[in-house]
C-alpha cells in the first residue's frame, strides 16, 4: 500500500502565489491582446506562411506591434504556468489512489506545453523579424507546436479538475 503524504503549508502557499502570478500575467496578456482581430490563437493555428501573413495583414502595423509587445508578457507567463502546473500536479499527487504514471504525466504536461509555447514564440518572432526567407516547413512546425501545446493544456485542465473533484468528494 502506498503511503499518503500531506503537502506542507509552505508548498500550499507557494502554489497559491504561483497561481496568482500566473492568473495576473494571463489577465494582463488578455487585456493587452484584446484589440487584435482576429485573436492571437488564429495566428498560432496558421500552418503556412500565407495564413500567417494574412493574419498580420489583418492586424495592420499597429496590431503587429501589439503582437510583438505581447511576447514581453507571454514569456514570463509560459514560465509561470509551467511552474504552476508542475506544483499543482505535485500537490494533487498527494491524493490516495493516484498512479505513479498519472502523477508523472500530469506533472510534466504544463512544463512541456510551456517549452512548446516558447519554441512557437521564437518561431513567430523569427517569422516577423527575419531578413531571410523562412522555410515553409517552419510555419507548419509552429502550427503543430501550438496544437500540441493547447492539447496538453486542455488535458491538464481536465485532469486537474477531475483530480480536484475526486479529492473533495
Amino acid at each position: 500500500m502506498r503511503r499518503v503524504l500531506n503537502p506542507d503549508t509552505s508548498s500550499i502557499a507557494s502554489l497559491r502565489i504561483l497561481g496568482a502570478v500566473t492568473a495576473l500575467l494571463f489577465v494582463t496578456m488578455a487585456i493587452q491582446a484584446a484589440p487584435l482581430e482576429p485573436s492571437i490563437p488564429t495566428i498560432q493555428f496558421s500552418f503556412s506562411e500565407a495564413s500567417f501573413n494574412s493574419v498580420l495583414a489583418q492586424w495592420r502595423p499597429s496590431g503587429v506591434e501589439r503582437f510583438k509587445w505581447h511576447f514581453a508578457i507571454d514569456f514570463p507567463f509560459l514560465v509561470s504556468y509551467g511552474l504552476f502546473g508542475y506544483a499543482l500536479s505535485r500537490y494533487l499527487s498527494f491524493m490516495p489512489g493516484r498512479s505513479p504514471l498519472t502523477a508523472a504525466l500530469s506533472s510534466s504536461a504544463l512544463p512541456v506545453a510551456a517549452v512548446m509555447d516558447a519554441a512557437e514564440n521564437l518561431l513567430h518572432l523569427g517569422f516577423i523579424y527575419a531578413a531571410i526567407t523562412i522555410p515553409p516547413a517552419l510555419y507548419f512546425v509552429a502550427g503543430v507546436l501550438a496544437t500540441f501545446k493547447w492539447t496538453l493544456i486542455a488535458v491538464f485542465v481536465i485532469g486537474a479538475c477531475y483530480a480536484s473533484i475526486r479529492k473533495s468528494g
